[in-house]
């Protein structure tokens, strides 16, 4: 009997247990679901899901070989790195053809975005891969502004966007498009780059970040994660290009002396933890540790979705969580991310203050309502 009673206890014990942990996870989940965030990397293409690609596609007549989401998404495990997600990438976008399509992919992002805490959003978008299959930029600025100005009606939401040039274009094609686009440069926060990362890509835009700097847009670059020649294009995007955010960045943390000089002119990096559909074992671990080991060495790095829509459907909510059981984050890890997403934004000093204050005001109100969590790691 004293066995059968000792079993019932252990047994009740370890459920207890269970139970308690789960109980934390769903509360730390709604914890940084809750936590106001600004998303500053992410691509407007990129954020068109499955189902809103298929049916834009049917709504422009457009035939493709695919009859169900799942369909687009065994396409997409074919992406394995940089440039086959590109090429997959550059296929998907094809079906976008109307102000009214670019509409739809920002407005369901934005309200997806919104439901995982961002209040703030800075929108990549590539002018020439759309101008290159026949849209017009009065096309493509149409429905930007109609997706901000829907998503700004129904949500509390700020948003900018940032006119991406493609690095393996010539330099001059993106000069050409920055100079077309100057009447709609008021929307603009600034310029970046993106696509496949040619070396030396930081000399050949020289001259198209120069002419953008004056006109007072701000500056940006991608340096994808463990490309070829990735510190050289680093160091080059900040002293050729001199870009206020390195997007992605992460490789910022094997150069000692590239780490000094990103902390010391407070550039922002914009970390992306992000998964292909196809399995990949240890690509979280690695972006997730990355991210933790810049973060302890006191760079201003935030964690961002780049293309959710076509990889995996995870928002910066799911990647923050993921990251967090990837790199054994704490909470205080979280609120320093989402502090430092603000702190690198392109926004004025007040909305930043703000901003920052929301983030202590929303902490200090889930503390008061679950008291359990605030010693939860």
């Amino acid at each position: 009997m004293k066995r059968i009673i000792l079993s019932i206890c252990l047994f009740l014990g370890v459920h207890a247990t269970v139970a308690a942990a789960d109980r934390d996870d769903e509360r730390m989940r709604a914890f940084v679901m809750g936590l106001p965030k600004a998303e500053l990397h992410l691509h407007m293409e990129g954020t068109m899901e499955p189902e809103l690609f298929l049916a834009i596609a049917r709504r422009n007549g457009i035939d493709v070989p695919y009859d169900s989401p799942e369909a687009v998404k065994d396409r997409l495990r074919a992406a394995h790195d940089l440039p086959s997600f590109i090429e997959i990438y550059e296929e998907l976008i094809s079906v976008v053809e109307q102000p009214e399509d670019i509409r739809d992919i920002t407005l369901a992002y934005y309200r997806k975005a919104y439901s995982q805490g961002v209040r703030h959003a800075e929108m990549y978008f590539d002018p020439q891969l759309h101008l290159e299959r026949g849209m017009t930029l009065e096309m493509v600025f149409d429905g930007l502004a109609a997706g901000r100005a829907a998503a700004m009606q129904e949500m509390d939401i700020t948003i900018g966007f940032i006119m991406a040039f493609l690095r393996d274009r010539p330099a001059a094609d993106a000069m050409a498009v920055l100079e077309a686009a100057e009447p709609w440069h008021g929307q603009l926060l600034g310029v970046g780059l993106d696509n496949p990362e040619v070396e030396d890509f930081h000399l050949k835009f020289e001259p198209v970040f120069k002419r953008a700097a004056s006109y007072g847009l701000r500056l940006t670059s991608h340096c994808d994660v463990q490309q070829e020649h990735t510190i050289k294009h680093h160091w080059g995007v900040i002293e050729v290009l001199g870009v206020e955010r390195i997007d992605h960045g992460l490789n910022v943390i094997d150069d000692p002396e590239l780490l000094k000089e990103v902390k010391a002119r407070g550039i922002g990096l914009t970390g992306v933890p992000s998964l292909f559909y196809r399995d990949m074992p240890g690509r979280m671990e690695y972006r997730a540790g990355a991210v933790k080991a810049l973060l302890d060495a006191g760079a201003e790095m935030s964690i961002h979705s780049d293309d959710p829509g076509m990889k995996r459907g995870l928002y910066i909510g799911d990647l923050m969580l993921r990251a967090r059981e990837a790199a054994g984050m704490t909470r205080e890890d979280m609120i320093t991310l989402s502090k430092n997403s603000f702190r690198t934004a392109w926004i004025s000093e007040d909305a930043r203050a703000r901003y920052l204050r929301m983030i202590d005001d929303y902490v200090a109100a889930f503390d008061e309502a679950h008291p359990e969590m605030v010693s939860v790691p």
